[in-house]
């Protein structure tokens, strides 16, 4: 079995229809507040997605720059057939190729921007410091980053109850156990250790209450959900009945209902 082999089944949402509809989901859901904010690229920028996944990001950077080149990777063939389809469905030009983000398929200084979006959470520190790498490789003198991180142990849901108590901290555990769940926080110094400059580690508080905070533990919840099957491998974790009760509580998020996390959209120079 190849390091990319072992990557693509080490991904905790797996590659199901379900897992796409979801980074579309996702893709909507974060557009506004966190894609679009803050984010500004000039006509003609040659731009990379590594970790494209469904296309959904693409899409939304394609139709608020249309004149930027788009170009993305993936290393699932499921995601990458599936991207295509989606962009062409949206009229959204972009040339998508299956790909380990650890070896890029690019020339040196091919690109002036790379947009990574919780890629690096799903890799060992090593993988990723060894991806920033590349990213560096393939961008142009002057071109940046932007890579976009959790820290799950910052996720707070409330108020409490017994199936959010387990639920939350099993989650920060699963991502531990399959990669980094505090690469938000990581960010800056494997952005530092790489060799980027002019490092912005763009810490943000997301605080979401009542009618506001019940799509996020909709979109928290659906995250979840599809790991379950890998959650479920870990020892020493609570039953699955007592995780779906935390579950079918986030779904049921009311007025009274609150969600606070801290994402880190980092910017660097190459």
């Amino acid at each position: 079995m190849t390091q990319s082999d072992i990557a693509r089944r080490s991904y905790v949402h797996g590659h199901a229809p379900a897992e796409q509809q979801r980074l579309i989901d996702q893709a909507e859901l974060w557009r506004d507040g966190l894609i679009l904010e803050g984010t500004t690229l000039r006509p003609g920028t040659r731009l990379l997605e590594v970790g494209c996944g469904a296309g959904a990001v693409l899409a939304t950077l394609g139709n608020a720059f249309p004149e930027v080149r788009l170009s993305g990777v993936d290393i699932e063939p499921a995601q990458i057939d599936f991207a295509r389809g989606y962009l062409a469905d949206r009229q959204v030009a972009a040339d998508l190729q299956v790909a380990d983000a650890r070896t890029l398929p690019y020339e040196d200084a091919s690109f002036d921007h790379v947009w990574m979006m919780w890629v690096l959470e799903h890799m060992t520190e090593d993988d990723a410091k060894a991806a920033l790498r590349e990213v560096r490789r393939v961008l142009a003198p002057g071109g940046t980053i932007t890579s976009i991180e959790l820290d799950y142990a910052t996720i707070k849901v409330g108020p409490s109850t017994a199936g959010l108590d387990a639920l939350m901290p099993t989650l920060v555990r699963a991502m531990r156990a399959f990669g980094q769940s505090d690469a938000g926080t990581q960010l800056w110094g494997w952005l530092d250790e790489t060799g980027f400059s002019r490092i912005d580690p763009g810490e943000r508080l997301f605080s979401f209450r009542g009618t506001e905070a019940a799509p996020m533990a909709r979109y928290l919840a659906d995250s979840v959900e599809g790991a379950l099957p890998a959650i479920a491998s870990l020892a020493g974790i609570p039953d699955e009945e007592t995780l779906r009760e935390g579950l079918s509580e986030l779904r049921a998020f009311g007025a009274d209902s609150w969600l606070r996390c801290v994402i880190h959209k980092a910017r660097a120079l190459a």
